[in-house]
């Protein structure tokens, strides 16, 4: 059965092979920062306005000058920032939130400066199963707008990001996202022959310089990458425990190029919960240093969700019949001796005593 690859899990696969493996294989789960919580409320925001029928709220909105001027917006953003428990990470989130969905709202919304869209889409989502003599691969995602002019034969992809850098060196050269999103768009427009994305960093002057617009791919520069995602697709459908250790980011060295990547991704912390002079977290990855956690299986033992509380696990909407597990993980293997490189099993909680 093929793995289902995206831009981030690709990306991942390429950065670091522990990092894929605890997210992707064993599913520990994650730390969401406030950025990226920020981000997802404002993507939610930017859809909602796409949507034709919630129009006189974006009218409302571009006339007031504040995205708060309507007050179903406020509602949505004040009700997911509450839920999501922002406030307590970020004093400034919505402060934050608004000026980033404002911007978004700002910027060519409708996708006219480039003429009439014959059609307009608000959270596109795509899947992808290909297969032939010459590749093979199975790929998804989702893009945030997509405007298409079929009197020009020509579309754009737009991205927006909510993260504080702007991309450089190969993050601008080889974006998987770029890529992925414009082969897709060939793929379900076969008759477009200009396709064009753009990333929209929101936290920039849009101005100026905060749109970064990608240089359209040629037929042959995408037939190439369909045969280095065939190759994803292998490398990710073999994937082992021995693989995991292959590509840790922490051998890599630093990057060169002004990107994310390499040691870089492990963080400057040498302990969990590490502080820097001004009290605050000095930032580390997530699977850096060993932790406790909670899963949920079920009945075939397959793990449905994952947290780093049994609090969290229960508030989620499970089956009846799952049982809750509590284990260790032993952290990465590049920090911590390989004899703790294990998941342990430390309490088991059944949710219905007939189950096992």
């Amino acid at each position: 059965m093929k793995e289902t690859l995206s831009a981030s899990k690709i990306k991942t696969l390429k950065s670091c092979s522990w990092q894929y493996w605890c997210k992707y294989h064993l599913k520990l789960p994650d730390k969401t920062n406030s950025g990226a919580l920020k981000g997802e409320i404002v993507h939610l925001v930017l859809e909602c306005l796409g949507e034709a029928r919630h129009k006189k709220h974006y009218d409302l909105i571009i006339k007031k000058k504040k995205i708060f001027a309507s007050k179903g917006i406020k509602k949505l953003v004040l009700k997911h920032v509450k839920k999501k428990k922002l406030k307590s990470l970020d004093e400034n989130c919505i402060e934050d939130i608004c000026e980033m969905a404002y911007k978004g709202v700002l910027y060519d919304f409708f996708g006219k400066n480039f003429g009439q869209p014959s059609e307009v889409v608000s959270e596109k989502d795509f899947e992808l199963t290909i297969e032939n003599a010459a590749v093979s691969y199975k790929v998804k995602g989702f893009i945030d707008k997509l405007f298409v002019y079929e009197n020009s034969a020509a579309c754009i992809i737009r991205d927006f990001k909510t993260n504080k850098k702007k991309y450089e060196g190969k993050e601008i050269s080889d974006n998987l996202q770029d890529y992925i999103y414009t082969l897709a768009v060939t793929k379900l427009y076969p008759h477009l022959k200009d396709v064009k994305m753009e990333f929209v960093f929101l936290k920039q002057d849009l101005e100026k310089d905060g749109v970064l617009v990608m240089e359209s791919k040629s037929e042959h520069e995408l037939k190439g990458f369909e045969l280095e995602l065939s190759e994803y697709q292998k490398y990710a459908d073999s994937f082992t425990e021995k693989t995991a250790t292959s590509n840790l980011a922490a051998k890599q060295g630093m990057p060169k190029d002004g990107s994310f990547s390499g040691k870089l991704l492990c963080g400057f912390a040498s302990k969990p919960n590490e502080k820097k002079k001004d009290g605050s977290p000095k930032w580390s990855c997530t699977y850096k240093f060993p932790f406790n956690y909670f899963v949920a299986l079920d009945k075939e033992g397959i793990v449905k969700k994952s947290a780093f509380t049994k609090a969290e696990i229960e508030k989620l909407n499970l089956p009846f019949n799952y049982k809750i597990e509590e284990r260790h993980y032993g952290g990465c293997p590049a920090f911590n001796s390989p004899i703790d490189n294990f998941l342990e099993t430390k309490k088991v909680y059944a949710s219905d005593d007939d189950f096992f």
